[in-house]
């Protein structure tokens, strides 16, 4: 498909360059005609329950294609946010345990980290150099008492890309868990949740998955299962209530089928 097809397959790109799609994607066409189709479904058959749960398996295996996971390990949330609170909320902590993150993490994660410290924990965070995060940084911070490490695939504050996977291994190697922020990327960018050892990953997909707010989705490693569990069945059995996931079945076909090299 040439450049010219695909701007047409936009509202606006005839009349504008969209520079900004790092914080919210140019308005699909099939996107307006899904958010329609909601409305129009709900005034005729008010409560199709059956139809919105078959979408939200859709957009599962979807998006599970784009990161190579299993359907079955990809729960669906309202936010990343939630999917960073609902992977918290998982652990039971110890009183020298820590979190390691970095300052150049979204900010609400560390928002959401901070509330933890209640419980004994101790936030871990790694500052960046000149907009920049070493390895060898996790290396020093990461230890046996850390049960995560935060590691944002590509900031939003200035467009670092972090190689995740050698984090993952800085992680499990001290018996740790990994945790991905991938909203910044996902779509513009492969990820393989299980080549690169990943235990959590989440995204959202206003940016380059070129969607609607209100939807995110969380990945949960089936293989890390001792801790994992209650994340699994917590956040798995919430997405039979995600029913608004028919609003991104278009796009989320689109980058998995058009655009996905």
């Amino acid at each position: 498909m040439n450049k010219e097809n695909i701007r047409n397959l936009f509202y606006g790109l005839d009349k504008i360059d969209h520079l900004a799609a790092c914080s919210k994607s140019p308005m699909l066409k099939s996107v307006k005609y899904a958010l329609e189709k909601y409305t129009d479904d709900v005034i005729t058959f008010g409560n199709p329950w059956n139809m919105w749960v078959e979408k939200v398996n859709e957009a599962r295996k979807l998006f599970a294609d784009i990161i190579h996971a299993n359907a079955n390990d990809v729960a669906v949330l309202y936010s990343v946010s939630s999917a960073l609170d609902a992977v918290m909320s998982s652990f039971t902590f110890k009183r020298n345990n820590n979190i390691v993150t970095s300052d150049l993490e979204f900010p609400t994660t560390n928002f959401i980290l901070q509330a933890y410290k209640k419980y004994g924990l101790e936030i871990k965070t790694i500052k960046n150099k000149n907009g920049i995060i070493k390895i060898n940084e996790y290396e020093k911070a990461v230890n046996d008492s850390t049960t995560l490490v935060t590691a944002i695939h590509v900031s939003s504050l200035n467009g670092f890309m972090q190689n995740v996977s050698e984090i993952a291994k800085i992680a499990h190697e001290n018996n740790s868990y990994i945790y991905v922020d991938d909203y910044q990327s996902l779509g513009a960018l492969n990820i393989n949740v299980q080549n690169e050892k990943i235990d959590f990953l989440a995204s959202g997909n206003l940016k380059w998955l070129l969607g609607v707010s209100g939807v995110a989705f969380l990945y949960v490693n089936p293989l890390r299962d001792d801790t994992c569990i209650a994340v699994t069945r917590v956040v798995l059995s919430f997405t039979a209530f995600s029913y608004s996931l028919i609003l991104i079945i278009p796009f989320l076909f689109f980058i998995v089928f058009i655009l996905w090299p």
